[in-house]
């Protein structure tokens, strides 16, 4: 199937917006994985109040929360599997239909309570398969100087899919803002279906005429033949690896990239963020009354959401390792200094009154410094580091220690804080970021501006060679 021809081709330079067009299409997505990963915020108190129609405990409230991360393993596995068999493109558009189904359950849940668990879980499928498949259709359409840009778009349209759930879900009922939420998969079906399919993935079925065809739509170009020339030899090269689950652990570079992205999931998830975003408003409902938790959330997701907007502008200059490291340590102090605090205040006769605004004041300044590093850097790496052979396979399994991280920090965060204050999860969790610095420093490589092939061939400890790669 030809790459639809909805724009002209120059016989100029070249533009970079057809890219930029691609990757925001499908990071309509990410925006609705952005509604489900917000939802539980404004939801949970609604839950736990007389607004719905069942009576729900604290511990049945965090199930909630957590049985959405057991689907995201499975959305992880189902997207890999259809990855490479049906295209980026097709598996992508394949999204939208569980995340429409997650809407409407929770709609019906009003009727049948357990509805809202089995909505929680289809809502993670869509979340596994956005997180799987939509980093590596983004690597693969972009440039290298662009790269990691584009990249942040999906940190950027995830987050404006969390501030729309906490502002929508905060003022209207669980049922009115999940009928609100119906439209968004549908808008994404009808403007992504037009998106070319991935150059890499067009080359690995061998469907080089299609391959080129993207590239002309990509990068508005009449010819791309020294482009495409590369992108056939690196596609190859990568390829005659057989791209097994076992060539994951037995060839040194994808042993190396997968063990450095797993390293890097557990210390951005570790930070504690899944677990203080799912419970924002119940954690500013309990650590101060500066603001009310609705109108707190609101500020903490709206400065997020600004960083990971202002991301886009210094990402491919400042640097992949660079920004991980600022973040990381940022985080760390960040997370001890309110460890200091609440341990004052839970486990002293200190009087801390007088510091109430502080819980809200190092929250806003813990989302600035996570958002500037892990919250973007690491789906950027996620995206350029891996093999084509293997990309999908590890992806995956990245993915289940994302969603693992995800529900064991949640989890730890509800049972430590209910079982001894907020002291110990925030000082655990300062902890072990502290060893994420050390870990970031030695290990992580710097990919910025590199093609993926050049990556490869850093991972493999062999000089890089630049000139393989057409750089804007």
């Amino acid at each position: 199937m030809k790459t639809p021809s909805i724009l002209p081709v120059s016989e100029a330079e070249g533009k970079k917006w057809p890219q930029f067009l691609a990757a925001t299409l499908a990071s309509l997505a990410v925006f609705t994985t952005g509604l489900h990963t917000g939802w539980p915020a404004p939801s949970l108190p609604k839950l736990l109040s007389d607004e719905y129609p069942y009576d729900i405990s604290n511990d049945e409230a965090s199930y909630v929360t957590i049985i959405g991360h057991l689907g995201n393993l499975c959305g992880g596995l189902l997207g890999t599997t259809l990855l490479d068999k049906i295209g980026r493109k097709k598996t992508i558009l394949a999204i939208a239909v569980p995340q429409l189904v997650s809407f409407l359950l929770i709609i019906l849940s009003y009727q049948l309570m357990e509805l809202l668990y089995i909505a929680r879980f289809v809502g993670g499928v869509a979340e596994g398969m956005t997180f799987t498949i939509i980093p590596i259709y983004i690597a693969e359409i972009a440039e290298p100087s662009i790269r990691g840009t584009l990249g942040t778009l999906i940190s950027v349209t995830c987050m404006f899919g969390i501030v729309y759930a906490n502002v929508v879900g905060s003022y209207l009922s669980i049922k009115i803002t999940a009928t609100t939420f119906l439209v968004f998969p549908a808008l994404f079906i009808l403007l992504f279906w037009k998106m070319p399919e991935s150059p890499y993935y067009l080359l690995m079925m061998n469907k080089q005429d299609e391959a080129e065809a993207a590239l002309k739509f990509l990068r508005r170009k009449a010819s791309v033949g020294q482009e495409l020339t590369l992108l056939i030899k690196d596609v190859n090269r990568q390829m005659s690896e057989s791209g097994t689950f076992k060539d994951i652990f037995t060839i040194d570079s994808n042993r190396k990239a997968f063990l450095l992205m797993i390293g890097t999931r557990v210390v951005q998830q570790w930070t504690g963020v899944s677990a203080f975003g799912l419970y924002i408003q119940l954690l500013l409902g309990e650590a101060t009354d500066a603001l009310s938790p609705q109108i707190g959330s609101t500020i903490l997701l709206f400065i997020q959401l600004i960083m990971a907007v202002l991301s886009t502008f210094f990402v491919d200059k400042s640097g992949r390792k660079p920004l991980l490291l600022f973040s990381t340590g940022g985080c760390c102090l960040n997370l001890l200094i309110q460890a200091v605090y609440f341990g004052l205040k839970e486990h002293t006769t200190v009087d801390v009154s007088v510091l109430n605004w502080f819980p809200l004041v190092m929250m806003i300044l813990f989302v600035v410094l996570f958002s500037t590093g892990l919250g973007v850097v690491v789906n950027i790496l996620n995206s350029e580091i891996f093999s084509a052979s293997i990309k999908a396979k590890c992806v995956c399994l990245v993915n289940i220690i994302f969603a693992l991280g995800m529900m064991s920090t949640t989890k730890f965060y509800q049972a430590t804080a209910d079982a001894f204050g907020l002291t110990v999860p925030y000082a655990s969790f300062g902890l072990i970021s502290l060893g994420g610095c050390v870990f970031l420093y030695l290990f992580i490589p710097e990919t910025k501006g590199k093609s993926l092939e050049e990556i490869q061939q850093q991972l493999k400890g062999r000089k890089s060679r630049s000139s393989m790669m057409v750089k804007a």
